[in-house]
């Protein structure tokens, strides 16, 4: 076999398998069985590659020609015909997968809704941790690492059914905080400022809040400090499901923070009613049922929080205006013209990070604020405030 072709089987082959890994995550495995069907999904990844090499450098070791490695497999029984149908159909995956991304690449617009986008970047590497904190974990440190380079965006959004005494109206959409101790309380303390200078109407929280049970005692000091005119809000992610969720749902809305997780509220802003609500699937359900709320037709506007974007199906069911959802973690390490890999979702890296349009519902994915293992390549951590316009 030309090597070329093996070569493009490999690269068919190393993308079928993320593509299971992606679509692995997002389906709601509870976390035991999901470290065991992942630690699988990666040997089946990594292994055939490594092995491949292998082989090839013997070949050429002993004096062979790479063209010619593929007479080594005779050893490989069923038969080398079972591996040649495996890898040739990993090869058409591999040239089915660059056409989607060239696609992607090519047809790739910002929704004609963004008005306004801009970006600035704070470097929290700046701020040490204070000496009552036990040191950061040693990734932290990595030369390149971006886990403290903290992204402030601002985005102005036309929301077609806006009641125009809304205009204006600003949502600081945060994620994925992931407190484990490896990133210092510190650098939290520091998103919170930041977010609060922001000077929100609301400031809306999807999930991934606390890894660590330990880490619960973190909240008064970070996320209790949030602060916006008209509340913060929050629903809880697959990770938060790691602590009691009893303790941090009660050390939450002590702090004032209000939960929507399976419910819908109904809120006045400027006079106007706002309906907000949850969706904490496939993890913690049930997800809000909107059959009861106000009409969406000439009635309030509809905000719903979920952690992951795959619950836009749910937000455009209920006739949403906005979805917020996170994580994604924009991929957390993407790669130079690639992009994102990783993402743990029904559809990939579709809807890695960003703002989307799938009307009737603006759907935003925070990259989030920072990560379980904290790397990021690439992929900063980021801070969005949205500012929502009548119009478009």
């Amino acid at each position: 076999m030309d090597i070329a072709l093996l070569l493009l089987a490999v690269l068919g082959h190393t993308a079928l398998w993320v593509a299971v890994v992606n679509r692995t995550h997002a389906i709601g495995l509870r976390r035991p069985a999901l470290m065991r069907v992942t630690a699988v999904l990666m040997t089946a990844l990594v292994v055939p590659p490594l092995v491949l090499a292998g082989w090839i450098l013997f070949v050429l070791w002993t004096g062979g020609n790479p063209r010619d490695a593929w007479s080594a497999v005779e050893w490989a029984r069923p038969g080398p015909l079972a591996l040649a149908a495996y890898l040739a159909a990993c090869g058409m995956f591999a040239v089915l997968t660059a056409a989607q991304w060239l696609v992607r690449l090519v047809s790739h617009r910002p929704p004609h809704l963004l008005r306004f986008h801009s970006t600035r970047r704070m470097d929290i590497r700046a701020i040490a941790p204070s000496s009552q904190q036990p040191p950061q974990h040693f990734l932290v440190r990595l030369s390149g690492n971006e886990i403290l380079s903290l992204d402030v965006t601002e985005r102005a959004i036309d929301v077609p059914r806006l009641p125009p005494a809304l205009d204006g109206l600003s949502l600081v959409h945060l994620s994925d905080f992931h407190f484990t101790g490896r990133v210092a309380m510190d650098y939290f303390r520091e998103v919170v400022r930041h977010s609060n200078e922001l000077d929100p109407d609301l400031v809306a929280v999807t999930g991934d809040l606390v890894d660590r049970p330990r880490c619960i005692d973190w909240i008064p000091e970070t996320l209790g400090r949030l602060r916006a005119r008209y509340g913060v809000y929050f629903v809880l992610g697959n990770h938060d499901a790691r602590v009691d969720l009893h303790r941090l749902k009660a050390v939450l809305g002590q702090c004032g923070l209000v939960h929507l997780g399976g419910r819908w509220i109904e809120i006045q802003v400027r006079s106007e009613r706002v309906v907000l609500a949850g969706n904490e699937l496939p993890w913690l359900p049930p997800a809000a049922d909107l059959a009861d709320c106000p009409p969406r037709q000439g009635g309030p506007l509809r905000i719903l929080l979920a952690h992951t974007p795959d619950q836009l199906d749910w937000a455009r069911r209920a006739d949403a205006d906005l979805l917020l959802a996170g994580h994604m973690h924009g991929g957390q390490i993407c790669l130079p013209l690639i992009g994102p890999i990783f993402s743990p979702s029904r559809l990939g890296v579709t809807h890695a990070a960003g703002l989307f349009y799938a009307p009737p519902t603006i759907l935003h994915v925070s990259r989030g604020v920072s990560a379980e293992v904290p790397v990021r390549l690439n992929c900063p951590p980021e801070i969005t405030l949205l500012r929502l316009h009548a119009g478009g």
